[in-house]
C-alpha cells in the first residue's frame, strides 16, 4: 500500500513528534509499503529555515527507504500569536496543495495533530485521494494551547473545538498516544471503537545505558557532582523555571547540579533569570542530535521529566520520559495522572507535584543520599519496564495492524 504522513514536524528537527513519525514513516517503508512524508522545511524551534531551502517552494527527497515532500513555511523566531497563526496556516495551505498532486495513488493518510491543521490537510488529501484517513492524537487541542496561553480568543477556541469534533468524527481511525485521550476522544465519536490506544515508546537500540562517552563529564567541568538533566525542548508546556527555584534552594549544596540541554522559545528568559539569581549549580548546554544525546543522558545520575501545573497536562505522558527510562537511570517526574501511575508501575524514580520547587529539591537531595547501588537498581527495573511494555518497534506494528486492518477490511 502507498502511505502518506502529514506532519508538520519530522527529522532533521529534534523532538517527540519527529521520532514518532520517523520510526512510524521506517517501519511501513521496512514492511514493503510505499511512504511517502509530507512535511515542512526543517527550521523548529529556532524559526530559520537553512540555506539549503532557501528560495524553494518544495523539495523531494529520500531517507530510509520512504519519500520526504518538504514544502515552505513563513516561520519566524519570535513566536506570537499572529506568527503562529502564519507558520500553522502556510503549512497547511502548502501541504495540501502538494498532497492533492498525489492524486488516487494512495491507500491510507496517517495526519498528526497538533497542530490541528495538519489533520485537516490529511483529510482534505485522503478524502480526495479516496484513502482512509488515520488521525494522530499526540496533545489534546485546543485544550492544550489555552492551558499554555497560547489560544485566548473565544471565538477562535470555540472554532478550534470545532475542528477538533469534525477531525475525530470523520476519521477511519483515531490513534491516541494515552489512555486519557482515547476516553477524551471517545466521548466525542458515535463509535469508540474508532479510537486506538497507540502509545509512545523508547528507541532502546538509541537510548541505551552501553552507550556512554567516559570524558563527557569532565569536557563539561562536572567531576563527580551529582547530576541532574533536563534534554529536550524548552518550551512553556515543559515549565523549567521550577528547576531554577529548586537550585536556589539548593545553593548550599554544591555537589549537585543541573543540567539542561536543548534550545526553545523559553530557553533565553531561563538563562537570564538564572544569571540573575547567580545560579552556580545550573549549566545550561546547547542541543544536540538525537543519535548525540544518550551520552549525556549516561553521563547523569538522575533525569528530570517536567510539565507544567494543569489539570490538562493529567493525561499527558511526555514521550522523552520512555527514552529516559530506557537509559536506566533514576526519573524526577514532575506529571501527574498516568505518566505518574506509570513510573510507579515501573518503581523507577520519585515522583513530584508539578511546579513544586521544594519538592524537586527534596527529590534531587534524597536521591542524592542513597546509595549507588539503590539508584542503580531503580534505573535497571525502568529500563526493564520499557523493554516489557513500551519499545518503539512495538508500537510500530500496532500501526502497521491499524493500516492492515483499514486497507484490507474497510469500514
Amino acid at each position: 500500500m502507498h502511505v502518506v504522513f502529514v506532519t508538520q514536524y519530522f527529522t532533521p528537527e529534534v523532538g517527540a513528534t519527529q521520532t514518532r513519525m520517523h520510526e512510524f514513516a521506517r517501519a511501513c517503508a521496512t514492511a514493503g509499503h510505499r511512504v511517502t512524508v509530507l512535511t515542512e522545511f526543517p527550521n523548529h524551534p529556532h524559526g530559520r529555515i537553512p540555506d539549503e531551502y532557501r528560495g524553494r517552494v518544495a523539495s523531494r527527497e529520500s531517507l530510509d527507504g520512504f519519500t520526504v515532500v518538504r514544502v515552505w513555511v513563513w516561520t519566524r523566531p519570535e513566536k506570537t500569536f499572529w506568527t503562529r497563526l502564519a507558520f500553522y496556516g502556510s503549512f497547511f495551505a502548502l501541504a495540501t496543495l502538494r498532497g492533492l498532486w498525489l492524486g488516487r495513488r494512495i491507500d491510507a493518510v496517517v495526519a498528526t495533530s497538533p497542530p490541528l491543521p495538519v489533520g485537516l490537510a490529511g483529510w482534505l488529501i485522503a478524502r480526495a485521494g479516496g484513502a482512509r484517513f488515520v488521525l494522530d492524537v499526540r496533545d489534546l487541542w485546543p485544550a492544550a494551547a489555552e492551558a499554555l496561553g497560547e489560544l485566548r480568543r473565544p471565538a477562535l477556541l470555540r472554532l478550534a473545538a470545532r475542528l477538533e469534533r469534525f477531525l475525530y468524527r470523520h476519521a477511519d481511525r483515531v490513534t491516541a498516544v494515552t489512555r486519557g485521550f482515547v476516553r477524551h476522544v471517545g466521548r466525542h465519536v458515535t463509535d469508540p471503537g474508532v479510537v486506538r490506544w497507540l502509545p509512545n515508546g523508547a528507541a532502546t537500540d538509541v537510548f541505551d545505558p552501553g552507550r556512554v562517552d567516559p570524558g563527557l563529564r569532565g569536557r563539561l567541568g562536572l567531576g563527580d557532582r551529582f547530576v541532574v538533566t533536563f534534554a529536550g525542548l524548552h518550551g512553556i508546556a515543559q515549565g523549567l523555571g521550577v528547576v531554577l527555584e529548586a537550585a536556589a534552594l539548593l545553593r548550599d549544596r554544591p555537589e549537585i547540579v543541573f543540567c539542561l540541554v536543548g534550545e526553545g522559545p523559553a530557553k533565553a528568559g531561563l538563562v537570564a533569570r538564572a544569571e540573575a539569581l547567580g545560579l552556580a549549580n545550573v549549566r545550561f548546554l546547547p542541543g544536540v542530535p538525537l543519535s548525540e544525546i544518550t551520552p549525556y543522558l549516561t553521563a547523569s545520575d538522575a533525569l528530570l521529566v517536567p510539565l507544567r501545573r494543569d489539570p490538562v497536562f493529567d493525561t499527558f505522558i511526555p514521550s522523552k520520559l520512555f527514552d529516559f527510562l530506557a537509559c536506566a537511570r533514576p526519573i524526577v517526574l514532575l506529571v501527574n495522572g498516568e505518566a505518574r501511575e506509570l513510573l510507579d508501575a515501573a518503581g523507577a524514580g520519585i515522583w513530584v507535584m508539578p511546579e513544586d520547587a521544594p519538592g524537586l529539591a527534596k527529590a534531587v537531595v534524597t536521591l542524592a543520599e542513597r546509595p549507588a547501588e539503590e539508584r542503580r537498581a531503580m534505573g535497571e527495573r525502568g529500563r526493564a519496564y520499557v523493554l516489557a511494555h513500551y519499545t518503539r518497534a512495538a508500537q510500530s506494528r500496532r500501526l502497521l495492524d491499524i493500516l492492515d486492518e483499514l486497507v484490507e477490511r474497510p469500514g
